[in-house]
């Protein structure tokens, strides 16, 4: 998500971020619609869902590890809103997530890195944190998995030199597998089709996400449109903009339409979501 100062220097053509950014973007604007206004059609989730691992992933792909203000300023717009529309005050917003997440990757990637060993209990040590974590904020330090593959993916050459290669592809394959189940449970409900499409979609996401290099297509203009160029630019380069905005328009057009479901400053402590973990059905 990148700030006013960084978009300043990036490049006038169409990049690989523009295309992958606009891909979570599609598909957490579809996630979104899908919760406030089609509760019960699991297509519009099933698809939304997709999109956590790319926002995941590009924190820990990303070069610097800085913290912008803008993250929390629109963390706190996001919050704002939640609480004004109820229902929940926690877990917070997805953005104080990806920020917590980025003013520690490097600490984390630094221990978790030192060997397969410290790999290995970094993986498990945040998948037992992801429970009790996920009620604070959104998703807990479930996230912290597939950051570390975006890590990774950036420099496998030099953490390849600490740790072999199956140990890597391990520690990759049970992120995704991991998120998926946990992503796959906390759905209301699929179908089987539901169920294929996500399970395809994590498959298919996690050799994208793996493969993915910056890019700049130079050439884009000879295959597509320059408004399809725009279209893509706009939302890859003001994704944290378009986050914020379209949630909140979409929680004051829901609060409009089901006031039943959202009620205006009606609030519990936590979203009863977040605590699913540990209620035994």
């Amino acid at each position: 998500m990148p700030t006013s100062a960084v978009r300043k220097t990036l490049p006038k053509e169409l990049t690989s971020y523009d295309l992958l950014k606009s891909l979570a973007v599609i598909l957490m604007i579809c996630d979104h619609v899908g919760f406030f206004f089609f509760p019960e059609e699991m297509w519009f989730r099933t698809l939304g869902r997709l999109c956590l691992p790319i926002w995941f992933f590009l924190i820990g792909y990303a070069r610097g590890s800085e913290v912008p203000k803008i993250f929390w300023i629109g963390g706190g717009v996001v919050a704002v809103s939640s609480f004004i529309a109820g229902p929940y005050i926690l877990p917070l917003n997805i953005l104080f997530t990806l920020a917590i997440m980025r003013k520690g990757r490097d600490y984390i990637a630094r221990g978790a890195l030192s060997s397969p060993q410290a790999l290995r209990g970094m993986f498990f040590i945040m998948l037992l944190l992801s429970f009790p974590s996920a009620v604070f904020f959104e998703y807990g330090t479930l996230a912290v998995l597939i950051m570390l593959v975006g890590f990774i993916a950036r420099r496998r050459d030099s953490v390849l030199e600490r740790i072999e290669h199956k140990h890597i592809i391990m520690y990759v394959v049970a992120s995704f597998f991991v998120t998926y189940i946990i992503v796959g449970v906390q759905m209301p409900f699929m179908t089987g089709a539901q169920t294929w499409v996500l399970t395809l979609g994590y498959v298919l996401l996690g050799f994208v996400l793996w493969r993915f290099k910056p890019l700049v297509f130079t050439d884009a203009r000879k295959y597509m449109a320059g408004s399809f160029i725009k279209m893509f630019q706009f939302m890859g380069r003001w994704t944290l903009e378009i986050y914020v905005v379209h949630l909140v328009i979409l929680r004051a057009l829901a609060m409009v339409i089901y006031p039943e479901r959202f009620p205006l400053g009606v609030l519990a402590a936590v979203d009863p979501n977040a605590l699913s973990f540990f209620v035994i059905q």
